[in-house]
């Protein structure tokens, strides 16, 4: 059992190196999105008619974007 251990801890440190820092790069490389223009896009109103961010928005209003993943579904 004792001459396993080293060999344990070796592969323990081993993984520690190899899988941890690529892992915290990628987080690093992350851009934040506050404050970019968005791309000019169309979508459906709940008033059945399609809303053209350029023709309606644009230059006269704010636009804040938001994703709810759980919105409206039984959790």
């Amino acid at each position: 059992m004792r001459s396993k251990l080293p060999l344990t801890w070796l592969y323990l440190l081993l993984l520690a190196i190899f899988i941890l820092p690529p892992a915290s790069l990628a987080e690093k490389k992350e851009k934040s999105l506050v404050g970019e223009e968005t791309l000019y896009f169309s979508l459906p109103s709940t008033h059945d008619r399609l809303i053209s961010y350029l023709n309606d928005y644009y230059g006269k209003h704010y636009l804040i974007i938001t994703f709810f993943p759980a919105a409206f579904t039984p959790v």
